[in-house]
């Protein structure tokens, strides 16, 4: 048979439940297209359904027809109803990864992994033994090879079942062809006479190996111009003939690459009528062939011949764009994204190894580049390819200026540096303006394409351009005022054709300002900052008189006034940051900057409403920062604040009549008459007291006028927006004002400052200020101030008789008191349901400022200190419930004052640990407690509190006495020892008897549970106290490896005690009973003895049958396996495998006895538990026992049986696993050893491979039989 006709590969995909399908197959089956096998086996797996159970059945109908060869199956009728189908029972894990394996790509998948295991381990075998062949004998594995491919490729293309097989050997024969040209060539099999006739035919035998491979349909199909195509692929073949000839490598590569690229380019473009109805606009398998051979062309020449890569760039060039050009042949072919970047990838190699000695080539390869990135341009519209061609277009031009004789060039620079007197590369600034003008007119092509996206982003890269040409010219003044001009006249061309662009108007305004700017500084280089800052001024006052009215340019004509003054100010503040640095100077240059803000204010009343606010609010801002730049001058101060109180009332009372803009109109009137006093009048000379005395008449005189301004009788919108001023400008004054006198009176007391009848004056006149404000009008923020106003009073009359901050803090506590009884005479007199926050907040500061101040103090009476305090803070906590937080609190001061006044009675005596200190403060506490309890009717009346929370109280108290139990144990005691087991009994029984009693809900059952664990915990910590005694010494010495069998004894009768009847829960004492043997073996852990830990198991055995509890048998395996390591380490026994042993024998003991495991849904857990068990016990003896062998073979076997016996899966699969993977280590130890015997391994697996590939492919039937009854049958297994 003839290898055109051969079968082939066809790929449908078609909808399993298609009508007309079944159909479709009787037709190919009749005409012999397909065999019976394989339409019973697309009917199997395609279109197979479960059936539903039937009771009855028609006779089966067979005919010739394909229909009927698939048994149909109609149930008879009946009234009955029908039964649900059975589900459809999914495949197995190891089901699938066989039918995976059975599928198409995992038998391409082997074929490939077995012919490189063939290829590779034949060829080293054959290095091994390479040096006893002569040329010819070389050569010839190669040839054996190469006919051994092509005849299995013949006889399995005979073979319906193995087209896979077929196609992939007859590529491989495809691609060895040209690398047996290759290897004729390299053995010099042409040079001696017998080598030249086994050269020729095999030449020849070769050649008609191609013409056959080219006739199959795998090379046929889907292709116009066969000839064309398999005399290609011969010449690439041939010309790896005569690389002995010096100079032909280079030769051959370069008629390799451009007359593949001329064939290929005339067969797609001239010839496309030959075969119209086939696809041309692909890279398919031949075109990849010719591809092959190319890059095998060029990988001959650079890696083995040794020709110099530099010389190659073109070439390499060549096969990039050919690669390229192919791919995007047709605009509707996006799928050739890997051949794309492969050749572009090529591109940029060719041009990289080339740029540098080879110029010319690298500027064809540019070439070549350029119409690649353009072609994606037009099909596929990508900024990064106009990003491409830009960057390639760029470079180009060096590329170009490099091509010029070196003569050449020198003169012209010589020429142009003269005539411009600049550096050389400053020329870049205009000699690359035409190349920008050059992709404008792309950038201007792609819009009117419709390309707007990469339009855009192709002038934003213009634009970048076109900076950087600027930037490059700055520091010389001829170049850049020339770049400037032609950067305007440009802008101003494209303005004009596209007038309703506003970024190119504002680039355009831009650009004739820079152009002019840059003019006058080439005319007239020394002028100095100020000059500068008022053409500047000149040209925004310009800008802004124009701006009046419509239009783009008017309005870019405003922002870009905006932008002058911005650099104007920048300006003047470089110099005006010399004379904050040299304060006072005399510079008046500051003022033009005022002409900012008038002529904002001017324009503003003759622009229209909508733009108006806009430009009112840049005047008050640029009247702000005019003050920067004139306040540190004197004199100069006063006129520009001045102007800006003027501007401001204007701006107020005629523009915008908004209340923000009153405040700043008030804030630069306070500022004038500030300068007018520190200027004018000298008010320089006074000191601080002075000024915050000034301040303090300024907050009266604020409040006072805003009360005029309110009058009913003079009221007006103005009116209403300055009172609100006054009032916002008087409350920060205020601020201000309190702040600065407090701090005074922070420093009087520090000894830094001292006291002054002015500063007494100053904050008298505030206090009133205060009062005045908050006479009519009662506010929280007025009281607080008022507050604070007397409490500098008071620290500033007091300072005169002595600066102690006792005698404040003793003030504090009694404006605290008097606050707090204040409140409660305002609250009857005004009969108010509820006080302002204020009456609470103010007695709380002062009695937390009078502790701030005496915290340093401590002497008997600071107890009685702090419980003043307390008092005040009840005072105010027991109001409303909302502030019972602060009852709360000040009951804890009551306890801290006790507290204090132990300490200091403690401080007095002498003895005694830490231990017994700690234990005195748990015995007040447990006293504290026992009031609470006894005083707890009285303390709900007069608090305001209830039972409960009375009772909280108390539990806090127990918890607080309890800790510091606790501490004290754990610390050194000396006296107080039965005192503490006294405080410790009476807070146990508190705790215990605070969990019995009767409960309606599950919540207070848990929580009278939980008074329980805390009892039994405290009273457990209680044994500590007794380990000096003499009974305590017994246990702790004598029988300490018996405790834990012993406290077993106590715990069973703990266990089984009524305690339901006594009153408590049965729950708390029985998980006692379970913790204690427990926590007394984790006390004695290193002396107990393994018997002592096989008793406590038995323990815990039979309290597990006693509740029918089985999980309490895991407590028992821990302690028997920490009992038996014990027995392991006493008797030497130091093998990892024995303690592995007893971990995974645990896990099996598990997954066989656990009865939740036991069940049947649990079968997926009890199988894990058994792999990990058995896993690891076979896998330590695997990692630690490989060398003897004998270990892990002995437990894979024992495995294997006890899982065949047992009909376990877990065991079957651990000891498989086992069995094989040390058979294959022993295997690889062999191979290592003997380098003959692993090559041959090699070679067997790589045609094992293509065995299981070829079974898989023609035995898919009978193998997935197989499989599914396998699986069938594990299912069956535990």
């Amino acid at each position: 048979m003839a290898l055109s006709d051969r079968s082939f590969l066809l790929h449908v995909r078609l909808a399993s439940d298609h009508p007309e399908l079944l159909k479709g197959l009787d037709v190919w089956l009749q005409l012999g297209l397909i065999s019976d096998s394989q339409v019973r086996l697309i009917c199997r797996e395609y279109c197979a359904c479960t059936l539903p159970l039937q009771t009855a059945h028609e006779p089966v109908e067979v005919t010739n027809n394909i229909q009927q060869r698939l048994v149909k199956v109609t149930p008879a009728p009946s009234t009955s109803p029908q039964p649900e189908p059975l589900p459809e029972k999914e495949p197995g894990f190891v089901t699938s990864m066989v039918q995976s394996l059975m599928a198409e790509l995992s038998v391409r998948w082997l074929l490939f992994l077995g012919m490189f295991l063939v290829v590779v381990s034949s060829g080293l075998l054959a290095g091994s033994q390479w040096d006893r062949f002569p040329a010819a004998g070389q050569y010839g594995v190669l040839f054996a090879y190469t006919l051994s491919f092509f005849g299995a490729s013949f006889w399995a293309g005979k073979q319906s079942s193995l087209s896979l097989t077929a196609t992939a050997l007859l590529v491989v024969t495809q691609l060895l062809i040209p690398v047996n040209f290759w290897a004729i060539d390299g053995f010099k099999l042409w040079q001696s006479g017998t080598d030249v006739i086994f050269a020729v035919i095999a030449s020849v035998i070769l050649t008609m190996i191609t013409i056959l491979i080219g006739n199959s349909r795998l090379f046929v199909a889907n292709l116009p111009n066969v000839n064309l195509r398999r005399l290609q692929i011969l010449g690439l073949s041939y010309l790896h003939s005569g690389w002995s000839i010096p100079g032909f490598p280079l030769v051959a590569v370069y008629i390799g690459m451009i007359g593949t690229s001329l064939l290929t380019v005339y067969q797609m473009r001239y010839k496309p009528h030959e075969n119209s109805k086939q696809t041309t606009a692909q890279i398919n398998l031949p075109v990849s062939v010719i591809i092959y051979s190319l890059l095998l062309l060029l990988f001959r020449a650079i890696f083995v011949v040794g020709i110099d890569i530099t010389l190659l760039g073109l070439a390499i060039g060549i096969c990039g764009w050919l690669a390229g050009w192919l791919s995007m042949r047709d605009s509707d072919n996006i799928q050739s994204t890997g051949w794309q970047f492969a050749g572009a990838t090529l591109l940029f190699i060719g041009w990289g190894v080339s740029v540098i000695t080879h110029p010319v080539q690298a500027l064809a390869v540019s070439g070549l580049s350029l119409w690649y990135f353009w072609r994606r341009l037009e099909l596929y519209s990508y900024n990064l390819d106009y990003a491409a061609v830009f960057t390639i277009g760029l470079q180009a031009n060096w590329l170009l200026w490099r091509i010029i004789p070196a003569s050449v060039r020198s003169n012209i620079l010589v020429i142009v540096t003269s005539v411009t007197n600049n550096h050389e590369w400053v020329l870049l600034s205009l000699g690359l303006f035409p190349y920008l003008i050059g992709m404008i007119a792309v950038t201007e092509y792609l819009r009117t394409s419709n390309k707007l996206g990469v339009a855009k982003f192709g002038e934003a890269i213009n634009l970048c351009f076109g900076v950087i040409l600027a930037s490059i010219s700055f520091h010389y003044p001829v170049i850049r005022s020339l770049n400037l001009l032609l950067n305007t006249l440009t802008l101003a061309i494209l303005t004009k054709r596209r007038s309703v662009a506003a970024l190119l108007v504002y680039l355009t305004h831009i650009s004739a300002i820079l152009t002019l700017c840059s003019f006058i500084n080439w005319r007239l280089p020394t002028l100095q900052t100020e000059y500068w800052a008022v053409i500047l001024l000149v040209l925004m006052v310009a800008e802004w008189l124009y701006s009046v009215g419509e239009g783009i340019w008017r309005r870019s004509a405003l922002h870009i006034g905006y932008a002058l003054a911005i650099v104007s100010f920048a300006l003047l503040w470089s110099d005006t940051s010399y004379i904050y640095s040299s304060y006072p100077q005399q510079d008046k240059w500051g003022l033009t900057w005022l002409s900012v803000p008038i002529t904002l204010t001017a324009i503003s009343s003759r622009t229209e409403a909508t733009r108006r606010p806009i430009i009112t609010v840049s005047s008050v801002l640029a009247v702000g920062l005019s003050q920067f730049l004139t306040l540190v001058v004197p004199q100069v101060r006063v006129i520009s604040l001045a102007v800006a109180t003027v501007l401001m009332i204007i701006n107020t009372n005629f523009l915008l009549k908004q209340v923000e803009f009153a405040i700043v109109t008030v804030g630069f009137a306070l500022m004038f008459e500030s300068a007018l006093l520190w200027d004018v009048a000298r008010f320089n000379l006074h000191g601080l007291d002075a000024w915050l005395l000034v301040g303090a008449i300024n907050v009266f005189s604020l409040w006072l006028i805003r009360a005029l301004l309110l009058r009913r009788d003079a009221i007006n919108r103005v009116s209403t927006l300055y009172a609100a001023a006054f009032q916002k400008w008087a409350l920060l004054l205020c601020g201000a004002e309190l702040l600065m006198l407090t701090v005074h009176s922070v420093l009087v007391y520090s000894g830094v400052a001292q006291a002054g009848i002015l500063y007494l004056v100053a904050t008298a006149i505030t206090t009133g200020a205060i009062l005045f404000r908050t006479w009519r009008q009662h506010t929280n923020r007025g009281f607080y101030g008022i507050g604070l106003g007397l409490e500098l009073i008071v620290a500033e009359a007091l300072a005169f008789s002595g600066k102690t901050t006792i005698k404040i803090a003793v003030a504090n506590i009694a404006l605290g008191l008097t606050a707090q009884l204040f409140g409660e005479w305002w609250k009857r007199r005004h009969r108010l349901e509820q006080l302002p926050h204020s009456f609470h907040v103010l007695p709380i500061i002062y009695a937390a400022f009078s502790v701030i101040l005496r915290f340093n103090t401590f002497s008997s009476w600071t107890g009685l200190f702090t419980f003043g305090v307390a008092v005040i803070v009840i005072g105010v906590g027991r109001r409303y419930n909302s502030l019972k937080p602060l009852l709360y609190v000040g009951l804890i001061g009551v306890a801290i004052s006790l507290y204090e006044m132990l300490f200091y009675q403690m401080l007095q005596q002498k003895g005694g640990y830490y231990g017994d200190g700690l234990i005195a403060m748990s015995a007040l506490g447990a006293i504290i407690l026992y009031i609470y309890r006894i005083l707890s009717p009285w303390l709900t009346e007069f608090l305001h509190l209830t039972q409960l929370e009375v009772t909280a109280i108390a539990h806090f108290h127990w918890v607080w006495s309890s800790s510091l139990l606790l501490m004290a144990i754990a610390t050194p005691i000396n006296i107080n020892r039965f005192i503490g087991l006294a405080t410790g009994t009476f807070l146990a029984r508190y705790a215990i008897f605070q969990g019995r009693g009767a409960t309606s809900t599950r919540e207070e059952e848990v929580a009278k549970e939980i008074w329980v664990y805390l009892g039994l915990i405290q009273a457990i910590t209680l044994v500590i106290l007794l380990r000096d005694l003499p009974i305590a010494r017994l246990f702790t010495q004598e029988l300490l490896a018996w405790d834990a069998a012993i406290c077993c004894i106590g715990a069973y009768f703990i266990y089984i005690l009524p305690w339901k009847s006594l009153g408590w829960s049965r729950k708390p004492w029985r998980n006692a009973a379970y913790v204690l043997p427990l926590l007394v073996l984790s006390l004695t852990w290193s002396q107990v003895y393994p018997v002592t830990i096989l008793i406590t198991a038995c323990f815990y055995i039979f309290l597990a049958k006693l509740g029918n509890t089985f999980r309490l048998t895991y407590l028992s395996l821990i302690l028997v396996n920490w009992a038996l390591m014990r027995w392991f380490y006493d008797w030497h026994l130091t093998d990892g495998l024995w303690y592995v042993t007893v971990f995974g024998l645990s896990l099996l003991y598990i997954a066989q006895f656990d009865p939740e495991i036991k069940l049947p849904q649990s079968k997926t857990g009890r199988h894990t538990l058994r792999m990990i068990g058995s896993g690891i016990i076979s896998g330590y003896a695997l990692i630690f026992h490989q060398d003897t062998t004998i270990i892990p073979a002995t437990l894979s076997l024992v495995a294997i049986f006890a899982g065949l016996a047992l009909r376990i899966r877990a065991f079957l699969y651990v000891g498989t696993a086992t069995f094989l993977i040390t058979g294959i280590y022993q295997l690889v130890i062999l191979s290592l050893r003997y380098a003959f015997v692993k090559w041959i391994i090699g070679l067997c697996v790589g045609i094992i491979l293509i065995s299981i590939a070829a079974n898989f492919e023609t035995r898919r039937e009978q193998l997935n039989a197989v499989v599914r009854s396998t699986s069938d049958a594990f299912e069956n297994w535990d």
